[in-house]
């Protein structure tokens, strides 16, 4: 666990700083960014979900669950933001990304996923993934109607975005990954041993790129203007959320199984940071995309910091 938890710091922080230096010293040009996390996302991880996939023994209804609860807790987060956009007395632009930056977690390979393989290897990650399966259907329904009523019309229909999404590869690859995996899982014979060591250089790998990318974009400035919305957004990611999923992880039985993964991924991605796609949303409808960058770092980085007790507590359940 030592190994693996020096392992995460070193992949996320070495990544991170990588990419923030090589913009401010000119290494490299911040636009880079996009670039990167398209490609990232268009050809490294679509392979990699599927491998993960098929590389899991056939799951049963339990697992099928891990999306269910997280449209549960993406749903449950939304009157929790406007309670805490109320309580700080936000104005509508401002509440729009606070509730956003509340509703959505970074649950992928750049961090929630990353955390469950830390901890329990390969099937931690192909848990993980499985948790994120609800994500994109929330963002782009739930996620939209919010955005819309706290900002501005927006340039794309709902529908408009949809269909970008199914052409764009970005997007589309990714699910692609998940549907071979499947039948993989389904149909193919047992996935070959040495795949398993690809698995595990893949994975860091993948988990590095997306980082690098997401350093060459940051902002720091953004964050001494928000602290105080920072620090509530905080307290919802990092306490009242895994909260929420572990007691929802005790309708389909996580708490009565002898096997603790299922209730250590609920717990992980439960207390996952902020997702750089409220970043997304903040664009798109004309919410403060400034608060959404300082959510999303200042979360992003405590999550770091928290990173070793989460693992130990995860370990105990």
């Amino acid at each position: 666990m030592q190994a693996r938890l020096i392992l995460m710091l070193s992949v996320i922080l070495g990544a991170l700083a990588l990419g923030y230096l090589a913009r401010k010293l000119r290494w490299l040009p911040g636009g880079l960014s996009r670039p990167i996390s398209r490609f990232a996302m268009s050809w490294l991880q679509p392979p990699l979900v599927a491998l993960l996939i098929w590389g899991l023994e056939a799951p049963g209804w339990r697992t099928a669950m891990l999306p269910a609860i997280l449209a549960m807790l993406i749903a449950i987060n939304w009157p929790v933001g406007v309670l805490g956009s109320r309580l700080l007395g936000l104005r509508p632009e401002r509440a729009g990304a606070f509730i956003i930056s509340c509703m959505y977690s970074n649950m992928g390979l750049t961090y929630g996923a990353f955390v469950c393989y830390i901890l329990l290897g390969e099937r931690g990650a192909a848990l993980g993934m499985i948790w994120v399966l609800s994500f994109m259907p929330m963002f782009y329904t739930l996620g939209f109607f919010v955005a819309r009523r706290y900002g501005g019309d927006g340039t794309q229909t709902l529908g408009e975005t949809i269909l970008g999404t199914l052409r764009a590869p970005e997007s589309r690859n990714p699910l692609i990954g998940f549907a071979v995996g499947g039948l993989l899982l389904a149909f193919a014979p047992e996935r070959p041993a040495p795949v398993a060591g690809v698995v595990d250089l893949w994975v860091p790998v993948s988990t590095a790129v997306y980082l690098f990318a997401i350093g060459l974009s940051m902002r720091l400035s953004s964050v001494v203007t928000y602290w105080r919305q920072c620090v509530a957004i905080g307290v919802v990611k990092f306490a009242v959320t895994p909260a929420l999923g572990l007691t929802i992880a005790w309708l389909p039985g996580y708490w009565a199984i002898e096997d603790a993964a299922l209730r250590q991924v609920v717990l992980i991605q439960s207390a996952s940071p902020a997702s750089i796609m409220g970043l997304v949303l903040a664009q798109i409808f004309d919410i403060d995309e400034h608060l959404a960058n300082a959510a999303w770092l200042t979360t992003n980085v405590a999550a770091l910091a928290l990173a070793p007790v989460l693992l130990h507590v995860a370990s105990m359940l």
